[in-house]
């Protein structure tokens, strides 16, 4: 194996780990106690776009961020 072959091994191992860090948010409606999961999208080259746009939509809406149980 040459140097440019394990580059590229660590470099696809370091996407496949990163891509799996996304994690879905909670937002929810203080008003009526709604809520709505913002979650990435598999598709495209930035999968975390959709998620910070459903998040911003909803904030622009006047939902809050739903904390952890």
């Amino acid at each position: 194996m040459t140097r440019s072959h394990v580059w590229r091994l660590i470099l696809l191992a370091a996407g496949c780990l990163l891509a799996g860090c996304a994690s879905d948010v909670v937002m929810l409606n203080p008003r009526t106690s709604e809520t709505v999961i913002c979650r990435p999208s598999l598709r495209g080259l930035d999968p975390w776009s959709q998620q910070e746009a459903c998040i911003a939509d909803h904030i622009a809406g006047g939902w809050v961020r739903a904390e952890p149980p």
